[in-house]
């Protein structure tokens, strides 16, 4: 003789992918709010608490553009950096595109600066003038 069944068969896989929304919807809920800015600005302030996002623009990673952190934040001003990048054509089609930036928590008051290299094929620099500033240098002030 079977048991008897206490819930409707997929009620657990149901029940489970609720958990799963829920979970995502309170992080997400709970991440602090951001600061986005362009590469190109020369000075930026955050509220401590917040993330500032430094947006490097579109980058194809298959005709050799590439952005890196040359000049990395105070630890005790900014946590350190998460890059970010997202598709911005057909995902995973050859040549598409991403938008590249680099995410920084800001931990505490304080003034640091943050730099970046462009390079195109390995070089560093700009010589077919590809982007605004191939070397751009933010400072960044943390309030209370």
């Amino acid at each position: 003789m079977r048991p008897a069944r206490t819930t409707r068969p997929g009620a657990d896989r149901v029940l489970g992918c609720a958990a799963v929304v829920a979970l995502a919807v309170a992080l997400t809920a709970c991440s602090p709010p951001s600061t986005s800015v362009s590469a190109t600005v020369d000075e930026v302030m955050v509220p401590a608490g917040q993330t500032i996002v430094i947006d490097l623009g579109e980058i194809t990673t298959s005709v050799g553009d590439d952005w890196r952190l040359t000049t990395a934040p105070d630890p005790a001003v900014l946590a350190e950096g998460e890059v970010r990048a997202e598709t911005v054509g057909d995902d995973g089609a050859t040549g598409t595109p991403t938008r590249l930036s680099y995410a920084f928590d800001a931990v505490a008051p304080g003034t640091t600066t943050i730099g970046f290299t462009y390079s195109y094929r390995g070089e560093d620099g700009d010589p077919h003038g590809r982007v605004e500033d191939p070397e751009p240098t933010i400072v960044v002030t943390v309030t209370d």
